[in-house]
């Protein structure tokens, strides 16, 4: 009988790898606060990570979503030049149309800002605090961090599970039954799915803190800028809410929820922070008027494009959403036309087929609102008409086409509605009711 080899216990080494897996990195300040104008040295990781991040930019110049609007581009770029301050020789923007609320700083200074973003910024302070935001994981080399912790823990990962596996193997050789073998066996691929979790755990719980520090510097820059501390408070609160709004549970249960692969803190928390650090700012936010003001300039900025907005978000097909959002643009009564006129969009296309669903009856209320406006699109007489018709209200949507060709005769579509105009009064009218039968 061979004598059995000293070692320490299955448990005790797992525990060891665990707790050696799932420890962040060292707070060692390996990357400190870029400087102006500072570039990484050819041979470092962070250079590579600029190479790559290159190639990025590259795609972003020529790709067919760039926003290529130069008035829309200088004012955003003039909005990150007051918050970057010094390092604005260092950025580059490039405004990008699509439909979700993003902006993103690489590593080399290259900036993506998201038109979903703009359309739901209320004030230029909204925007500032988001850019500020993305300028602090640049300036603070955030990305360059992250990306050594998870190759580090994922190297601790893979060691930890190349040893409890051979422990394993090992284990489950000397077990004497095969049910117990198999339990080992189990035991063990548990343990290295654990041991995967914890490093990646780590990881993105590293990230949280990265992301925290940004909202903190973040908002220090758009103070530093004369922007409105709270507005970074407002913002957030509005996304937390229209997250609320979707219509889609699975959305609606991401907001409130954080997780082991969660890369932001939790929404509440992240509010809660950003109030507190405004308080100790020591300085008054903007009382109603002043930011009934700020909305109006920033809607002024923003109206050009505001129907192309609306109109991609639709595209989404979160219509809860949307809707959400089109009250919130709605509460200055700004814009009521084209607003109520997208919000009749939202409910017609949320309705789909359904001729019984109460989002037609919304939606022809909604067009109706709009039609009665002067900023309302020329489309909405034609809109009012399709949603009559499916919901066989034929005299209704007559009149409404009607109105829509005398209105705009040169329309493109008008043959089109000409006809299905024509073919409505050509349909026979509903039968009438048989008469009572009397005895």
């Amino acid at each position: 009988m061979r004598p059995s080899l000293v070692r320490p216990s299955l448990a005790a080494l797992t525990a060891a790898l665990l707790m050696t897996a799932a420890q962040p990195a060292a707070a060692v300040d390996k990357y400190p606060e870029r400087k102006p104008g500072q570039t990484p040295a050819a041979g470092t990781l962070e250079f590579s990570i600029w190479e790559e991040t290159k190639k990025a930019e590259r795609d972003a110049r020529t790709s067919g979503e760039r926003n290529h609007d130069e008035a829309l581009n200088a004012y955003v770029r003039g909005v990150l030049d007051k918050v970057a301050g010094d390092y604005k020789g260092d950025l580059r923007l490039y405004v990008m149309d699509r439909p979700f609320f993003n902006a993103s700083m690489g590593p080399n200074g290259y900036t993506e800002v998201w038109t979903g973003l703009l359309l739901r910024a209320q004030t230029e302070d909204e925007v500032a605090f988001v850019l500020g935001h993305e300028f602090a994981h640049y300036r603070h080399n955030h990305s360059t961090e992250a990306f050594e912790n998870v190759k580090s823990n994922q190297n601790a990962a893979a060691a930890a599970g190349m040893v409890i596996a051979i422990i394993g193997a090992g284990a489950a050789a000397n077990a004497g039954s095969y049910s117990a073998a198999r339990d080992i066996s189990n035991l063990t691929g548990g343990l290295i799915d654990a041991v995967y979790l914890g490093a990646i755990a780590s990881y993105f719980a590293y990230s949280r803190d990265n992301e925290t520090e940004a909202d903190r510097f973040g908002n220090s820059y758009a103070l530093n800028a004369h922007y409105d501390p709270y507005a970074s408070v407002r913002i957030w609160s509005y996304l937390i809410e229209e997250t609320k709004a979707s219509d889609y549970e699975r959305t609606r249960k991401r907001g409130g929820r954080i997780n082991v692969f969660g890369s932001h803190p939790l929404e509440s928390e992240r509010v809660d922070a950003l109030s507190k650090q405004a308080d100790g700012f020591k300085v008054a936010g903007d009382d109603d008027e002043a930011q009934k003001q700020k909305r109006a300039a920033y809607r002024e900025r923003i109206r050009p494009y505001l129907g192309r907005w609306l109109k991609d978000d639709l595209r989404r097909q979160d219509y809860g959403q949307t809707l959400f959002l089109i009250g919130h643009l709605q509460q200055d009564g700004l814009d009521t036309g084209l607003l109520n006129f997208y919000a009749g969009e939202a409910y017609r296309l949320r309705a789909k087929d359904n001729i019984g669903s109460p989002d037609l009856l919304a939606a022809a209320n909604a067009y109706t609102e709009a039609a009665a406006l002067p900023d309302a699109p020329p489309e909405t007489r034609r809109q009012l008409g399709e949603v009559y018709r499916r919901m066989g209200r034929t005299q209704d949507a007559i009149a409404a086409y009607d109105t829509y060709l005398k209105t705009f005769p040169q329309a493109e579509d008008a043959w089109m509605v000409e006809d299905l105009l024509n073919s409505l009064k050509a349909a026979p009218a509903p039968a009438a009711p048989p008469a009572p039968v009397t005895n």
